[in-house]
C-alpha cells in the first residue's frame, strides 16, 4: 500500500464515472417513479369518467324505458322492437 494519501488519476476517475452513473440511474427512477404516479392519476380519472359516462348511459335508457316501455334498441339506427314478455313471466 501506498504512503501518498491520494488516488491515482485513474482510480479517482473510474470511482467517479461509477457514482456518476449511479446518479444518473437514481435520478431516472425518480423521473419514471413520477410518470408512473402521474399514469395512475390519469387512470384513476378516466375510470371514473367511464362510470359517470356509464351513469348518464343507464339513466337515459330508463328515460327511454318510461316514454316507450320495455324495448330492445339498436343503437346504431335508432329503432327498437318492444320486447315481448310471455304469459309465464308476467304471471310470476
Amino acid at each position: 500500500m501506498s504512503k501518498n494519501n491520494q488516488l491515482t488519476e485513474k482510480e479517482l476517475k473510474d470511482i467517479q464515472e461509477i457514482q456518476g452513473t449511479n446518479t444518473q440511474n437514481i435520478n431516472q427512477l425518480g423521473i419514471l417513479e413520477f410518470q408512473i404516479q402521474k399514469m395512475n392519476n390519469e387512470k384513476i380519472n378516466i375510470a371514473t369518467l367511464i362510470e359517470k359516462t356509464e351513469e348518464k348511459f343507464q339513466n337515459e335508457l330508463k328515460t327511454l324505458e318510461k316514454k316507450y316501455g320495455n324495448i330492445n334498441l339498436d343503437i346504431t339506427t335508432g329503432k327498437f322492437t318492444e320486447v315481448q314478455q310471455d304469459l309465464e313471466t308476467v304471471t310470476k
